[in-house]
């Protein structure tokens, strides 16, 4: 389960993919919609991806020539809890 603190780009990228659950993502899209975000690296977008596909939360989708992941209903909401909760880690107690 992605929780604890999360730093700021693994915060800006699991907000990305909650704000579109259902959208298909490649790394490539991923970072570009980050790319506002100079916190937001293509290695930390990578590595949240491989992290989301290990714990089952993202799904690969099948016949796309670039790796291309999807959010799955049970990571859409682990990522929602995830971030509520280093949310209220910020603000302390």
């Amino acid at each position: 389960m992605p929780v604890g603190t999360l730093s700021a780009a693994r915060r800006r990228i699991y907000s990305a993919l909650i704000a579109q659950p259902k959208r298909h993502w490649s790394v490539r899209t991923l970072t570009d919609a980050l790319s506002a975000h100079a916190c937001v690296k293509e290695a930390a977008v990578r590595d949240a991806v491989n992290l989301l596909l290990a714990q089952r939360f993202m799904e690969q989708v099948p016949y796309q020539r670039a790796l291309t992941v999807a959010l799955t209903a049970g990571g859409e909401q682990a990522l929602i809890v995830a971030l509520r909760r280093d949310t209220r880690s910020a603000e302390g107690p």
